[in-house]
């Protein structure tokens, strides 16, 4: 057999290997636009916008659910799909807290306690965001590559009281 005639099986073979390693969760975002540059300075992190946030909720002035940084990630880690789900289901939030050097938010759907839930988890220093949604009887609990990011006190309390 020659090696010319046997490129598009053994092309339709290396495929057909892949095809089953699909992910889980949805990809990780890798957006140029989403991550600063080398050369910006500390500065103009496009989290300091959200820092500012902490103590408000989404609806008090600049919603930073619906537009900025934190929009465009939770987007590009839930998709078109679940990036609204996740929205509904910060109907009920808190306000968006800090602890150490971590930003967060946790919502229910609505004051039941069987409501669906979620939460997003921003580490500015290593511009990584972790989001946690509750749709029906799935969890999506997805974030940008690199090491897990703690979740803070509160989001496991939302967490646990959620999957009762």
């Amino acid at each position: 057999m020659r090696l010319s005639s046997s490129l598009p099986f053994l092309a339709a073979l290396l495929l057909a290997g892949c095809a089953s390693n699909v992910p889980l969760t949805p990809k990780a975002s890798t957006s140029p636009a989403a991550k600063p540059t080398a050369q910006a300075p500390a500065a103009s992190s496009p989290w300091a916008s959200v820092q500012a946030q902490v103590g408000r909720l989404p609806s008090d002035g600049t919603d930073f659910l619906r537009t900025g940084p934190m929009a465009v990630r939770i987007k590009e880690l839930l998709g078109p799909v679940n990036a609204p789900e996740l929205l509904k289901n910060m109907a009920v939030s808190t306000p968006l807290r800090q602890e150490g050097g971590l930003l967060y938010i946790t919502g229910r759907r609505s004051q039941q306690p069987d409501a669906q839930a979620a939460a997003v988890v921003v580490d500015p220093s290593r511009d990584a965001m972790r989001v946690w949604l509750q749709t029906g009887d799935e969890e999506w609990d997805v974030q940008d590559a690199g090491a897990p990011i703690p979740l803070p006190a509160d989001v496991r309390k939302v967490l646990e009281d959620a999957r009762r």
